[in-house]
């Protein structure tokens, strides 16, 4: 039960560092601290525990952004999953660049699954989502990635989860 509450604070800081780097910087400056929560979890503790911050995470951007209701949510689950798949198949224990390597691909898909979900409604150019959308916190997400997953290790040995 600690650990679930634990991760839903996790879980809201990364939503507040997500909210104030996008307001400082735009959409140019803009990690994605709620998928690297999600991948923390399930690396360091399973599938359970990275849903569980997959559904807080998509109940809570999904509540302060325009997408239909939980598509955060299907997004966030999704992206759970596919860690599950990719540390199955690729993850090498304490590797960092494994590390790294788990969170391009997640992050590729998570591109992916919202393209097809914007098409659903809109015409969407590919070439300017590449470049606004999915490069720019691709690069930075991944130049943050170890240091992140280092220092929510360090606060969670810190706790004793």
């Amino acid at each position: 039960m600690k650990r679930y509450f634990i991760i839903t604070i996790f879980v809201y800081i990364a939503f507040l560092l997500e909210f104030v780097s996008f307001n400082a910087f735009g959409s140019w400056g803009k990690p994605e601290f709620l998928v690297l929560v999600i991948i923390f979890c399930n690396l360091y503790w399973g599938i359970r525990h990275s849903l569980w911050a997959a559904f807080i995470a998509g109940m809570l951007k999904g509540a302060f952004d325009i997408e239909p209701s939980c598509t955060y949510v299907l997004v966030f689950i999704s992206a759970a999953y596919l860690t599950t798949f990719i540390r199955r198949n690729l993850y090498q224990p304490g590797s960092r660049f494994s590390r790294v390597v788990v969170t391009f691909f997640v992050l590729i898909a998570i591109f992916v699954m919202e393209l097809l979900l914007h098409l659903r409604f809109m015409q969407v150019r590919l070439d300017e989502a590449m470049m606004y959308i999915l490069i720019p916190p691709l690069v930075l997400t991944m130049a943050i990635a170890t240091f992140v997953f280092a220092q929510l290790k360090a606060l969670t040995q810190r706790l004793k989860l």
